[in-house]
């Protein structure tokens, strides 16, 4: 199994971050990233779209689903591509009216020989896409907290 990483720091209560990345569209909107068939479910679990994006020079589509939601302190998301399957679980923790957002990514290949390597070049292929996000999220909440 292969894991990415990333916190960010976010000047919002974690109220307001949470409600924001519950909204799928919202804490998926990525470069080279489209979502179509966005459904939203009132507690979030079963929230779910198609994603569409590129790697390798080559159209991908599959299924992004919000299959675990606590208020406030969790949400993990499923992605289902033809032969990517990571699992996203995304924290919030409130300190001082700031919220700290960790992001896990993990692969698991289960292909002898080559899986690992794979797993190893997914992880380096998304940091740039789970840094956007996050910063896409910080940009968003603290937009809505008054100056």
């Amino acid at each position: 199994m292969a894991t990415l990483t990333r916190s960010i720091t976010i000047h919002a209560p974690v109220q307001t971050v949470f409600d924001i990345a519950l909204d799928i569209g919202e804490l998926w909107h990525a470069k080279d990233v489209a979502l179509a068939d966005v459904d939203l479910k009132p507690d979030g679990v079963g929230t779910s779209a198609r994603i569409f994006s590129h790697a390798f020079g080559f159209h991908i589509e599959g299924g992004l689903e919000y299959t675990e939601v606590v208020p406030n302190e969790r949400i993990v998301a499923q992605v289902h591509f033809f032969a990517e399957k990571p699992t996203w679980t995304f924290t919030f923790h409130a300190a001082d009216g700031d919220t700290t957002v960790t992001a896990v990514g993990e692969w698991e290949l289960k292909v002898p020989v080559v899986g690992k390597p794979i797993e190893h070049m997914m992880v380096k292929e998304h940091e740039p896409f789970l840094e956007g996000i996050l910063e896409h999220l910080k940009t968003k909440a603290e937009a809505t907290v008054p100056a």
